[in-house]
């Protein structure tokens, strides 16, 4: 496994919001050479989105229904490889819904890129786009379809995971950095080592773990290390 990818697997690990996950993907994609990515979930009709396209561009998407002449989505149907694309090359003419949805795309930066898919649960599929606004990306780094498959599956995971924290109890929710503290605790990691893998002073990676405790009602470091487990939260 790329270092890259790596770290980006420990990031999405560590999130415990959509905020931070974002945060690590927009670093993967960067590093790749491309400018934005989209995570994609789709069942019969129903469109579940996760991007960091612009939100005008991601509203007229769902509210137009344009998942249903994607050239992108059509042809992840049939690939089970990662490929590429490009919007210059989609045979838009006229006036045509295509041609709409091709140059609207080219006008918020979404020109090419690479996708791949897998199928989900009860029928769904989840897909995960790169793009770039170049007429073709300038790729940094190569992206096979076992890194792109790895971080994908990581990415819907780690939604679900924080979507079910979400509703455990929100009035406890962990701090970024409480989290990343105590994941690293979770992995028999003393306060001084975490301090020198994160780049936080000892000092306040205890604050963030008695922080932790007092919000989860631990008594010491293992105690919370073995209700963060208990509650999934690990």
């Amino acid at each position: 496994m790329s270092d890259h990818l790596r770290s980006s697997i420990d990031r999405l690990e560590a999130a415990c919001d959509e905020l931070m996950i974002k945060s690590a993907l927009k670093h993967f994609t960067n590093m790749h050479g491309y400018e934005r990515f989209a995570y994609l979930q789709t069942d019969g009709f129903q469109v579940k989105t996760f991007n960091s396209y612009p939100g005008p561009w991601e509203r007229d998407y769902l509210k137009s229904g344009y998942s249903t002449l994607d050239p992108v989505v059509i042809e992840a149907r049939r690939m089970r490889e990662i490929f590429e694309w490009a919007a210059d090359d989609w045979p838009a003419r006229g006036s045509s819904d295509l041609r709409r949805f091709r140059d609207e795309a080219i006008d918020h930066g979404i020109r090419s890129g690479v996708t791949i898919r897998v199928e989900g649960s009860y029928g769904s599929a989840i897909m995960l786009t790169f793009s770039s606004p170049e007429k073709k990306a300038s790729v940094s780094g190569a992206l096979d379809s076992k890194k792109a498959l790895q971080l994908l599956m990581a990415i819907h995971y780690q939604l679900k995971a924080v979507a079910a924290k979400a509703t455990l109890n929100p009035k406890r929710a962990l701090s970024p950095r409480e989290m990343l503290c105590l994941m690293w605790s979770a992995k028999g990691k003393k306060v001084e080592e975490i301090a020198i893998i994160t780049g936080i002073k000892p000092r306040t990676v205890q604050h963030y773990l008695d922080q932790a405790r007092h919000k989860l009602g631990a008594d010491s470091v293992p105690h919370l290390v073995a209700i963060a487990k208990d509650r999934r939260l690990v």
